[in-house]
């Protein structure tokens, strides 16, 4: 461990981490989606991106419990109350179960030969998902461009490892494998020297305390769940509505899209650290300003994406994905629309759980995923593909509302005990710190001699004693 003034650990201005932090995670999400390019390109069928697609979808609702939102409590853990070591560990554990959990998930709802590549991807990401235990503590300490560079090489090696098993052997479990294997190399090669610059690294916890954060975090990690199944299980019905190729197609349009909600989190996800110190020290209109301009910032990633969409959308799916798919670009529109508003339930669910208010993220995901249940079905049978995306915009709606509503009431009582200590402060400053000692009548002859000048005298009115 490094003293806090060297350079290798000094923290960054909160310039120099977004900037670290967005160039890292744009590329990063960028070689995600060349993934998905070349899975289209280098296939004869859409079978290929339709199996891909759907592991993706399997692991996605599943993807919360391998996390377990500690990212999220790490980054909000600003006193040290747990060791590096200890978030490791529990991730290990909430790995191990989640990967269990999605083999007999698999096995109860998918054709048997999809087993492999789903166990493959999902260790593939459990991979990147336990190297954001590091990335949590570079985050709190400020030092997010480590961040940036480890997705940055994550993504190109993953995507150098798809291109080259995938061309070569066509079989997608392998290349599934090969880019969970490079994964591994980045995390022990870049990850782990860095991080113990601010830390001594020990992955072991007690069963007590594993036991405390797994209790603890469990609503944040249902509603996550819920809100990852509102998006996903709809996927999921179009495929056995419509077969692979229909969600080969969806996932194909869908994934530039995700921009939107990566784009957000750009701006967001290296906030959230100075969100929660703003918190702590019940600074409102810090607050409020901080709050103000992330959201407007949202907006206009969404704004942008759709006029980008309108304008290019034709010019760089042909490029991109070949004339075969320029039919489908009426899926665009709402696509985008769909990507703000889960970006911004995302934010609002990130927000809570840094400030531990677990509550508030479980009602919002149940009800994200309850609408989702009742309207996939009559969406898709009426809208087609359309109706997957329409699920997710009202889904992601209500649960937005419903969050909003625990954070207005949260905030107004958190800040407004911050109020009634100030104006106590306030008060107590302006009583005065004694009693005005009356004037003697023998002291002085006239108001004008001594209760005019801020001082008080002696018997003879000779002696000032500063009051």
């Amino acid at each position: 461990m490094l003293s806090r003034t060297d350079p290798k650990r000094a923290p960054l201005s909160v310039k120099r981490n977004m900037v670290w932090n967005s160039v890292g995670s744009f590329g990063n999400l960028l070689c995600a989606w060349l993934i998905t390019v070349f899975v289209m390109r280098l296939s004869a069928t859409y079978d290929a991106p339709g199996v891909y697609s759907y592991v993706v979808s399997v692991y996605a609702i599943f993807s919360s419990l391998v996390d377990y939102r500690l990212y999220m409590y790490q980054i909000g853990d600003l006193h040290g109350e747990n060791s590096l070591g200890e978030y490791f560990a529990l991730r290990l554990i909430t790995s191990g179960i989640a990967l269990v959990l999605i083999a007999v998930y698999s096995l109860a709802t998918s054709a048997p030969d999809l087993l492999i590549p789903i166990v493959f991807y999902s260790l593939y990401k459990i991979a990147g998902t336990i190297l954001d235990c590091f990335h949590a503590l570079e985050q709190r300490e400020k030092r997010m461009d480590y961040i940036g560079i480890s997705y940055a090489i994550q993504g190109v090696v993953s995507l150098a490892a798809f291109v080259a098993v995938f061309a070569a052997t066509q079989n997608l479990s392998l290349t599934l494998f090969a880019m969970f294997v490079v994964t591994v190399i980045v995390g022990i090669v870049y990850d782990l020297p860095r991080v113990r610059y601010f830390e001594e690294f020990k992955p072991r916890i007690s069963t007590a305390k594993a036991r405390e954060l797994l209790v603890r975090c469990a609503p944040a990690v249902l509603a996550f769940m819920a809100i990852s199944g509102a998006t996903s299980i709809p996927r999921q019905y179009l495929m056995n509505a419509q077969g692979e190729a229909a969600l080969g197609v969806y996932g194909t349009m869908v994934a530039p899209v995700a921009i939107v909600q990566t784009g957000a989190g750009f701006v967001y996800n290296p906030l959230l650290t100075y969100f929660k110190e703003i918190y702590e020290r019940r600074d409102r209109r810090s607050f409020i300003k901080l709050m103000g301009l992330t959201l407007a910032a949202i907006v206009v990633i969404g704004i942008l994406c759709l006029i980008g969409v309108q304008l290019l959308g034709a010019f760089l799916y042909g490029l991109i994905y070949g004339d075969r798919i320029l039919e489908y670009l009426y899926l665009l529109p709402p696509m985008v629309i769909a990507a703000l508003a889960i970006a911004y339930m995302g934010f609002l669910n990130s927000l809570e759980t840094v400030f531990y208010d677990f509550k508030s993220t479980f009602v919002g995901g149940v009800v994200a995923l309850a609408a989702a249940l009742v309207t996939m079905v009559p969406l898709v049978n009426v809208f087609g593909l359309n109706g997957v995306t329409y699920c997710s915009i009202i889904s992601s709606l209500a649960s937005t509302l419903v969050m909003l509503g625990f954070l207005a009431h949260e905030l107004k009582g958190h800040f407004a005990s911050d109020d009634s200590l100030t104006h106590l402060e306030a008060a107590l400053s302006e009583a005065p710190s004694e009693p005005e000692a009356p004037l003697h009548p023998k002291d002085c002859s006239s108001k004008e001699d001594c209760g005019s000048k801020a001082v008080k005298y002696s018997k003879e009115c000779e002696e000032p004693i500063e009051r």
